[in-house]
């Protein structure tokens, strides 16, 4: 079998969820001996990466690129209001895909071709225009709901009003595709149950974000309880990581710290020096980049991902949990993994509940450790690589 996995940015260098998510599917693919090809959009925000990982990723997929100029201008954003379009998609459209998709189809017969995420949706006329291919789409999350959730949580009017309008032209381009494909492998349940009760009939199957275990050592480290050491991890180019930030270190963490002295937080990723750096936390450090993101988190010990928005599934966190990280998040940071409670987690919804969640912590760290030690199991038994790549293999070989 021959599957083109199609991407709006490349997998490699793995700098957000998002890439790694792809980057995942390629592996899972690989293992189950699938030939695989990757041909990915190119931007400035996400460029090619050359390094001796890339090369080895080229290698194994014959890698190719078309870079394409996704800065929002004023002339194409009057196109999109319009056109009533989706500003978001159009701009991952551009001529010089479609010539090299046609070339490419030319070229070689795929028996599946992937989309990852509703933002390669545009090219499915030139799929099926030059090739025969199955097309399934790769459902990251429910793209318009995110930008739905930050409309309703901002208290900007006129970014309420901005992106209520990029959530209502993403919704009618995002549920139209459902229109012109085979099949959709949502990341999680919760949006496998959102499709299938839109489009019941549609070929379809869960296909979490798989863990190579083998790639995420656990170091035993135990909770020093004279200085318990919080971290997040996020960029902060994404507008949910943003807000919720903002909404932790200004309605929690000034409470936590006022309880907790000895308490720290770290927190690391693009952008965060720019937006935090001068606001004077207490107890806070702040990194724009950090070498090695597993080292990161197993220096740190407890993890905190306060999510006010967003869809599909956090990748970090689900990378905390095969590293057996303790970690607090919202009932939208948890939403879509099959986490429990105070058995694999903790999740609060209310400032307050997250506050008293740190407590819960700090106070009781044996319990603190049994949380991360249950977090590494459930990866073990629900998420590990080799059963998920044997469900992915079910899904490509499934009639139409």
């Amino acid at each position: 079998m021959k599957v083109l996995q199609l991407t709006h940015k490349p997998p490699v260098p793995s700098i957000d969820g998002g890439c790694l998510a792809m980057r995942q599917l390629t592996s899972c693919l690989l293992d189950t001996q699938v030939e695989v090809k990757v041909l990915s959009i190119a931007t400035a925000k996400h460029p090619v990466t050359f390094s001796e990982e890339f090369t080895e990723y080229q290698n194994k997929t014959h890698f190719e690129s078309v870079f394409i100029d996704t800065k929002i201008k004023i002339l194409n954003t009057l196109k999109s209001l319009l056109k009533r379009s989706s500003l978001q998609a159009d701009r991952f459209f551009s001529k010089e895909m479609i010539l090299k998709l046609e070339l490419l189809f030319l070229q070689e017969k795929f028996d599946v071709v992937i989309l990852e995420s509703v933002f390669v949706g545009k090219y499915i006329e030139t799929i099926r225009k030059f090739s025969q291919a199955k097309i399934l789409l790769r459902v990251h999350n429910i793209e318009y709901l995110i930008w739905e959730r930050l409309s309703k949580q901002t208290k900007n009017p006129f970014k309420k009003i901005a992106y209520y309008y990029l959530a209502k032209s993403l919704q009618r381009f995002e549920l139209s595709l459902f229109n012109t494909i085979d099949g959709y492998m949502p990341i999680t349940e919760v949006d496998y149950q959102f499709f299938k009760e839109k489009y019941p009939t549609l070929n379809s199957q869960v296909i979490p974000f798989a863990i190579d275990l083998s790639s995420y050592q656990i170091q035993n480290r135990k909770i020093d309880e004279t200085g318990i050491s919080f971290f997040h991890i996020g960029s902060m180019n994404w507008q949910p990581n943003i807000e919720g930030m903002v909404w932790f270190l200004e309605n929690v963490w000034k409470k936590a710290v006022e309880k907790h002295p000895h308490i720290t937080l770290t927190l690391a990723g693009k952008g965060n020096k720019a937006f935090f750096g001068n606001k004077n936390f207490k107890n806070v450090q702040i990194f724009d980049f950090v070498e090695d993101v597993q080292q990161f988190m197993n220096t740190h010990d407890i993890m905190v991902v306060p999510l006010l928005a967003g869809s599909g599934m956090r990748i970090k966190i689900m990378e905390g949990l095969a590293l057996g990280k303790p970690i607090i998040t919202t009932p939208i940071g948890a939403e879509g993994i099959e986490v429990t409670h105070k058995e694999n987690i903790l999740i609060a919804d209310t400032p307050e509940r997250m506050v008293e969640m740190m407590d819960a912590c700090v106070t009781d760290l044996k319990k603190c450790e049994e949380i991360g030690k249950n977090a590494r199991n459930l990866i073990e038994n629900k998420y590990a690589q080799e059963l998920i790549s044997k469900e992915l293999l079910i899904m490509l070989n499934r009639d139409k």
